[in-house]
């Protein structure tokens, strides 16, 4: 039996290599695009592979396709915040021109308030020229009437030091006296006057300080420490009172106001000493009710009362007491 072979000149398929398909050409390609090339534009130069064999590899390689990803957020960036010297100079063109920086910005060919607060951050050149302009502006304005460009003045700041530490919310101050400067004006010379900024601020603390003192005085009125007195005559204390009433003071408020205000620590020592009569009379009450005899259900009865009067025998300044 014959068997007849035909050969037809087909060979079986070999898998295709793509000369583009290197690791130097995918490193090139996402360095690229890192910088804040597109992918298009960079496949439409000659000897580059064209966008689909970029997507065939982005479907193969997960390497790549991270790397691809990562570096395209990166172009984004840069294409959005990148500083660009024509729009930068054109910008500070208008500026000096007497525009407003609000009114340049996300116009076309400006730069957009991101890129602009991203330059100011990143460009000291930039900033540098800025400021330079700000001073030029203050400087035309400065002798003008208008109280947004009121010049630093040495007397008012100092007038407005001493106002401020005496408690005097500053806020409230700029806007009832007329002889103040407006709050753009405080905040302009906080800017330029280091000096005077750090002493505004240690103002400002002495002033939080002042408040909360007058603060407490007014709360520790004759009303509240009559109502702190009743409550420790019937068995209380400052602690009791302070946890039972949420409308109260916390304890170290009362043995603050203890040792600050003379008057609301002799309230509070007559309270504590009627309190402590109210329960030795109990006691006494309790073993006249039970006569000589009764010893043991007096002792029991008056054992209470008894671990109350000494939970209750130091009383508060008692510390001080001692001390002096």
């Amino acid at each position: 039996m014959f068997s007849i072979r035909v050969d037809l000149g087909y060979t079986p398929a070999m898998p295709f290599a793509s000369p583009y398909d290197r690791p130097a050409l995918k490193s090139e390609i996402v360095a690229r695009v890192a910088k804040g090339e597109k992918v298009k534009a960079i496949c439409s130069e000659p000897g580059m592979p064209c966008a689909g064999s970029v997507q065939v590899w982005r479907r193969a390689d997960a390497s790549f396709r991270e790397a691809l990803a990562d570096a395209q957020r990166r172009g984004d960036w840069l294409r959005r915040l990148a500083f660009d010297e024509g729009v930068a100079e054109a910008f500070l063109v208008r500026v000096r021109a007497g525009e407003r920086i609000r009114d340049l910005l996300d116009k076309p060919g400006m730069p957009t308030q991101r890129a602009y607060a991203h330059w100011r951050r990143t460009q000291g050149s930039f900033q540098a020229e800025l400021w330079r302009l700000r001073g030029v502006r203050y400087a035309r304005h400065s002798g003008t009437t208008h109280s947004r460009w009121r010049a630093f003045d040495p007397a008012v700041a100092d007038k407005m030091l001493v106002r401020v530490a005496r408690g005097e919310p500053w806020r409230r101050m700029l806007e009832i006296d007329p002889s103040m400067p407006s709050r753009v004006v405080v905040y302009r010379w906080r800017s330029e006057e280091p000096e005077w900024e750090r002493a505004l601020q240690i103002a400002f603390d002495v002033g939080r300080r002042v408040r909360r003192a007058a603060e407490a005085r007014a709360r520790c009125s004759p009303e509240v420490a009559d109502e702190i007195g009743a409550r420790i005559v019937v068995g209380g204390s400052l602690r009791s009172v302070a946890a039972e009433d949420l409308r109260m003071p916390c304890a170290n408020t009362l043995y603050a106001w203890v040792r600050r205000y003379p008057d609301f620590a002799r309230e509070v020592e007559r309270a504590c000493e009627i309190r402590e009569w109210g329960l030795n009379d109990l006691m006494v009450d309790i073993a006249q009710r039970n006569g000589p005899f009764r010893l043991a259900a007096t002792k029991r009865q008056a054992a209470p009362l008894q671990l109350r009067v000494n939970q209750l025998t130091k009383r508060p300044g008692w510390k001080r007491a001692r001390a002096a």
